[in-house]
Order: structure tokens, then sequence, then C-alpha cells
């Protein structure tokens, strides 16, 4: 037995001895069986704590979680902390290097991109989220570091690909502020009408999409586009989802506007990322088709409280400014509405590794803790058609898990730090020592075919968030480094 122990919350004493020794004892985790213990355990579909839990992980599968007798080993102790399942990001771009000025991917070469995405992978699981839904690339290098992570290559999250974007001409994708004599290569399908799209769908799928992507919007991001203007038609959207349907694979849709939603819902996507401009046909179709949303309002928190000095322009600004108010009343309406809520970031935008600070957000938005926590987890798994094996800590799914301190369900913020993360029951990180093991889960097969600002009179301040039932929802407040921390119930988020 390797005992690891944390005392008390924050105190870190005793963890490099311990970890010296894990990292010495490569059988624990190598394909064969491992235990772990600790305080307590979140079963985030009840929402009941388990105390002193004993997980038995057999070749990276959980084989059973049953109450620690007080003689009973384990291969590691985790001391007082709380477990809970890999968490799961249904929207990142790993590719890239971590800027946000809108040329500069014109100065980074695709090798260099790929480079990069492979710290940023790191960075990812670091943080938690042991599986992503990576959601547009470069020359298919989402492909390339998919297959180097399930190989366990590089250490990361499993990842679902959807390689290049379909983007209408002058849409989201496209460089819509050069003029017609350069030529420059672009990062997105350029795809337009119903013959384009079934293409450019094919395409992807054929060099290793696991997902399609089509952006039905403008965006805040690009050039000359306004987020709530539909670029793509209800056919264009409708011919890529049978496209991908036919070869066993969902759609996500980028969409802001409320027309480019409802044209997406009726389309048959399995998701539409933003959702900013919810109205009342939007929900009405989003739950009639049983369409998944998954919000990013970080995103556009972090930019409001970077800007220029994360290099940041003006419309990037401007447009977050619009819809940042937006986008947490049309969550707020998502939630009351009972839309499902999958738990997506846009990590890439803002820099990797800070996945978790959302969550604080959603809760805010009116989630519970614990049905935030859901969203990135069961939900999130729903989404992936992975409920059999993503999202639990029970019999029959993977060995991943992370260890927080404290109670989640009283301070969510603590799931932004994890004290250890552990994928296909190896331990890939503890905040006391790097831990050089890039051992990965078998490739993820699909299942089933088929700073805030103060508002401006263009964004007015939503109706306030209603009362969690069970925990009260934290304002927040801006602290220059793109993160979340309580402020008085008063304080203006």
């Amino acid at each position: 037995m390797i005992s690891v122990f944390c005392r008390k919350a924050g105190q870190r004493a005793g963890w490099i001895g311990g970890l010296v020794a894990l990292l010495s004892s490569d059988a624990a985790a190598a394909g064969g069986t491992v235990t772990i213990t600790a305080r307590r355990l979140l079963d985030v579909e009840s929402g009941q704590m388990i105390e002193r839990p004993l997980i038995r992980i057999e070749d990276g599968v959980i084989t059973a979680v049953t109450p620690r007798a007080a003689s009973q080993g384990a291969t590691y102790d985790l001391g007082d902390v709380t477990l809970l399942p890999g968490l799961i990001d249904c929207h990142t771009h790993l590719i890239g290097s971590p800027s946000p000025a809108p040329y500069d991917t014109l100065r980074e070469t695709t090798a260099h991109a790929a480079i990069e995405g492979v710290a940023n992978a790191r960075a990812t699981l670091e943080a938690g989220f042991t599986t992503v839904r990576d959601l547009g690339s470069r020359e298919y290098a989402d492909v390339a570091l998919r297959d180097a992570i399930a190989a366990g290559r590089v250490p990361g999250p499993r990842m679902l690909v959807a390689v290049l974007s379909l983007s209408a001409t002058g849409g989201h994708g496209d460089w819509n502020d050069l003029p017609p004599d350069i030529e420059i290569h672009r990062p997105a399908a350029l795809a337009d009408g119903v013959e384009e799209v079934r293409k450019a769908v094919r395409l992807n799928l054929k060099y290793g999409a696991d997902w399609i992507k089509i952006l039905v919007t403008g965006g805040v991001t690009s050039a000359g586009t306004d987020p709530q203007q539909a670029d793509y038609t209800e056919e264009e959207i409708h011919a890529a989802v049978v496209a991908a349907r036919a070869r066993g694979r969902d759609v996500a849709a980028h969409a802001h506007g409320a027309a480019g939603i409802i044209r997406a819902a009726r389309a048959g996507v399995r998701s539409v990322e933003h959702a900013s401009y919810l109205n009342d046909e939007a929900i009405s179709e989003l739950k009639r088709q049983g369409t998944f949303i998954v919000p990013n309002p970080y995103t556009n928190f972090y930019i409001l409280d970077r800007g220029q000095s994360a290099g940041f322009v003006d419309y990037e600004i401007e447009k977050s400014k619009q819809i940042y108010y937006k986008k947490m009343d049309s969550l707020r309406r998502a939630v009351s509405a009972g839309i499902p809520v999958a738990y997506g970031t846009d990590a890439g935008v803002q820099p990797h590794g800070h996945n978790g600070r959302q969550l604080a957000l959603y809760v805010q938005a009116g989630m519970t803790p614990l049905a935030a926590l859901q969203s990135a987890t069961l939900v999130a798994a729903r989404l992936l058609r992975q409920e059999h094996r993503l999202g639990r800590l029970k019999p029959g799914f993977v060995g991943d898990l992370l260890a927080v301190a404290g109670d989640p369900l009283q301070r969510i913020q603590v799931v932004e730090s994890p004290l250890f993360v552990f994928k296909d029951g190896a331990l890939v990180y503890s905040r006391s020592a790097r831990i050089n093991d890039t051992r990965a889960l078998m490739p993820l097969r699909l299942a089933d075919p088929i700073k805030p600002i103060a508002p401006t009179a263009a964004s007015p301040t939503p109706s306030p968030a209603p009362a969690a039932p069970t925990s009260p929802a934290p304002a927040i407040k801006a602290t220059g480094q793109g993160s979340i921390h309580p402020v008085p119930a008063s304080g203006k988020p």
C-alpha cells in the first residue's frame, strides 16, 4: 500500500515522499488491479456522499465500489479529499498556441500548433478533465493528437474530434477582413449549398472525424460577422446531419442567435454550442427535438476580464459585451425549462487548464452545484453517447477520477484545482509532483449511429438568477486573471 495523506484542506504534508514511491511503482497501474480510497466520494447521480469508499479498478475499468473496512489496505490512500468522476469538456480547441490575436494562426505552422496541442492536452488532463470533444482544428492535427493520446504516446484526455469546421462563405470560419487578392489557406471547410456541405462532411469523416461541426451563425472572434445572423439554411444543416448519420456520427452546431438555433434544432443536430440568444420559440424547439445545448459563458467573461492586455481586439470585446449577459440569461432560461445542458468551455480562446472555472458561472445561472457537476459528467456523457462508460464512479465505467479538497456541493470552486487526477486507474497528476505516466485508455468508440463589466444599453442586465435549491448561487468578481471568486450577495456580476 502507498499512502498519500491530506490531513486538512490546503495541507500537503507527506505527499512528496509518497509520490516518489508512486513514481517507482509502475506495476500498480500498468493494466493490473488498482484500489483507491479517500475520506469520501460524491455520487453525482444521487448527490449523496459515500464515506470511506474503496474503488477497485481492473485493466482500467471500475469493478467495485464498496465501503472500506478499517483494516483494509489500498494501492492509493488519498486521505481527506472528495473523489469525483473524471470530468468531460464538450467544447475545446486543443491545437495551437495560446494566443487570442486573430491572425496569430497565420504565423504558426501546423507542426508547431500540433506540438502546442500536446502541452494543452496535458494542462486539460491536469485540470481533471479526462475526456474532451474537440470542436475544430487545422490540417487534421486533432486526429494525430487524439491517436497519440489513445496509443499512450503523450498524456492527455481521451478525445473526440471534429477536424475542420464547416463554414459558409463570409461566415464565422472565413477570413472576412482580408482583401480578395490576398489568398490564404483557411482553417475551416468553406461549403455553400447542400452538395458542398455533404461533400465537406464526407471529407472530414474520411480523415478521421468523430463529430461534425457546422458554423450556423456568426461569432465573437470572427471579423465582420454578426452572432445573431444565421448563415446556413435549415436544408444545408440537415444535409450535414444526414451525411454524418450515414457514417454513425453526430453534428454540433455553433449558433448564437435564435434563428440559427431554431434551424439547427429542426435540422436534427445533437448539440447547439453557445446558445446565447434563446427566445421562447428556440426553447420550445430545443425541447421538442431533445437537443443539448453547450453554453460557454466563461469565454466571454475571460475576454471582458482580460481585454486588450491579453491580445483581444476591439470587435471581440464589443461582441462579448453584447453577448455575456444574454448568454447567462439564456442559460438561466434553459435550466428553468429543463433543456439538457452539457458542459463546454471553448478552451483555446481562454487558456487550457482553466476548464473548471466555468462551473461557478453555471451555478450563478441557477444550477445547483450538483447539477453543474452533472453537466460535466452525466449529461456530457449522454451527449457523447457514452453514458454507459463515462461520467460515474461505478462498476463497468472507466477508472477516471479526480480528488478535490473539501465539499464541492458547498463550494464549487474547489473543483477548479484538483489535488489528484487518475485516468484508466493510473495516477496522472498530483499538485505536489509531476507524474510522467502517459498511459491512456483504449481509443473511444462511438455507439448508437444515427470581468464582466457594467452592462451597456445593448446588453441590459438580466433578471437575477433564481436561488439554487440546495446552495445559494455565488456572485462573482473579476480578478484580472480570468478567475472567479465569491463576493457578497449584494455584489454585482
